[in-house]
């Protein structure tokens, strides 16, 4: 993941504050009811998507759940660098928006695990997906716009990393797999430079036979 940088701090910090909140509520459900501290969470919940997505509550929906993820960061000179973590995907706001929690593991050095996050609605006027992403700890935000491309892609491309053009796709989607890849162009698209390959599996699934 890269740093970004966005005047959008305020906003930023509520967002992941609030799904941060939603996260742990999978582990204190039972004090949700009297914990005043937990009300944000609950009320963010849902169990699944808003009717009037229709079939487009699938673009995104078919993700929902908890990934393991074998993160690879690719520098310029072709250096690859490999993490682990995990991926939470689920449906908040009464099922009108669909939010994720990436999360990679504390090694070398760091003490401390990453954490960032997505939020996704569905645009109907432009048939798009616009989604905002952030990193609380550089407080910083990026704003990308896509969709399904295919069956098995979903791609969003965004200005708001540097420079460059970012392209950020989900490749060979199945239902306990999925490649997650982040690519950069400096000449408008013409040519994209590889920058993480992740691959992730479906918490839970069975091995794939060799």
């Amino acid at each position: 993941m890269k740093k970004i940088i966005s005047a959008q701090r305020f906003a930023a910090t509520l967002l992941v504050s609030g799904f941060l909140a939603s996260a742990s509520l999978g582990v204190q459900g039972a004090v949700a009811a009297t914990d005043p501290r937990l009300d944000l969470a609950a009320a963010l919940q849902a169990t699944g998507p808003h009717p009037s997505l229709d079939d487009q509550a699938n673009v995104f929906g078919r993700l929902v759940g908890t990934w393991d993820v074998e993160y690879t960061d690719i520098s310029k000179s072709g250096k690859a660098t490999h993490r682990s973590g995990e991926l939470i995907v689920g449906w908040v706001m009464d099922g009108r928006v669909i939010q994720d929690l990436w999360i990679v593991y504390p090694s070398g050095t760091r003490k401390e695990r990453e954490v960032y996050t997505d939020l996704r609605y569905f645009d109907p006027k432009t048939r798009t997906w616009p989604a905002t992403f952030i990193d609380p700890e550089h407080v910083s935000v990026a704003r990308f716009t896509g969709g399904a491309v295919g069956d098995d892609r979903i791609v969003l491309d965004t200005k708001d990393l540097g420079t460059t053009l970012n392209r950020w796709s989900f490749n060979d989607i199945r239902p306990d797999s999925f490649v997650f890849r982040d690519e950069a162009s400096s000449d408008g698209g013409k040519t994209w430079r590889l920058v993480s390959d992740d691959h992730l599996t479906r918490r839970g699934a069975k091995p794939q036979a060799q």
